[in-house]
């Protein structure tokens, strides 16, 4: 990631800090595609005590485009003690879909989600998650995130 720190420490426990992106976000949003540019603005999006903070959920499904019109998924449940409801994120004219797993496993094995960071690129916008065990980067033209009761719908 660019601006949001979201890393293990050496002593087994885990940092994140959106703070830097946060200073740069207001001249980084005017060039986010409409649902990118709603998604990394939401108000909850980086406090960590809201229940639509990103932090602390965990990767359920993806869902894979079949044809060039169809959409990359990812579907994320909730955490229990912090989230009332699972995020879909749907992500349109996905280029690059890029799992870096520390353990090889690769999705299976990514464990919570840490904090993400969503930039402006020349076709749209990049969006990295940084997960407990790894990263998900993914290349679009745009992604819309909703909020529901049941991720797996």
């Amino acid at each position: 990631m660019k601006y949001v720190e979201a890393y293990r420490t050496g002593d087994g426990s885990y940092w994140s800090n959106p703070q830097v992106y946060l200073e740069r976000l207001p001249e980084l949003v005017p060039d986010l595609p409409e649902g990118a540019r709603a998604f990394a603005s939401e108000a909850g999006h980086y406090n960590y005590y809201s229940r639509r903070c990103v932090k602390d959920l965990k990767l359920a499904r993806v869902d894979l485009p079949l044809g060039d019109d169809a959409p990359l998924r990812l579907r994320f449940a909730p955490n229990p003690f912090k989230h009332d409801a699972g995020l879909t994120l749907t992500y349109t004219g996905a280029e690059a879909f890029t799992v870096d797993s520390d353990d090889g496993d690769g999705l299976v094995g990514l464990g919570d989600v840490m904090l993400d960071e969503v930039l402006p690129a020349a076709e749209g916008c990049t969006h990295e998650i940084a997960f407990r065990w790894g990263r998900v980067t993914i290349a679009c033209t745009d992604l819309h995130a909703e909020w529901q009761e049941d991720p797996q719908a």
